[in-house]
């Protein structure tokens, strides 16, 4: 459990990194052409960081306050913290597959103690 909520707060994280910073999204989502370093991230990319970062806190932060604070009722929560990494992974593969391992560990990490909770 300590595990899940490592990754989920680290999940959390990136969403506050996103919100504070949207151009270290990975693959700059949603800018379209070139852009100057000075120019700042796109409107689309900060739309798009913000609607990340609305789901990734406190999602990640109450996947993690479960984990530790009610393991035996963590596995439809671990479940649902598995499959959104996975869509988040689909996503950073169809921008910047080299950054798709961490979403992919997550997805791992989660998804396999849901099964394992599921099935003591």
């Amino acid at each position: 459990m300590v595990l899940n909520a490592v990754v989920a707060l680290g999940s959390a994280f990136f969403g506050g990194v996103a919100l504070l910073r949207p151009q270290a999204m990975p693959g700059r989502p949603l800018d379209i052409g070139p852009h100057s370093q000075d120019e700042g991230p796109s409107q689309a990319t900060t739309y798009f960081a913000r609607m990340y970062a609305a789901r990734a806190l406190p999602f990640g932060i109450g996947t993690a306050a479960v984990a530790l604070l009610l393991p035996g009722q963590a596995a439809a929560w671990l479940l649902v913290a598995g499959i959104i990494e996975l869509f988040d992974a689909m996503v950073v593969m169809s921008r910047s597959p080299r950054d798709v391992a961490p979403p992919l560990l997550a997805v791992l990490i989660h998804i396999g103690s849901a099964v394992w909770l599921m099935t003591t």
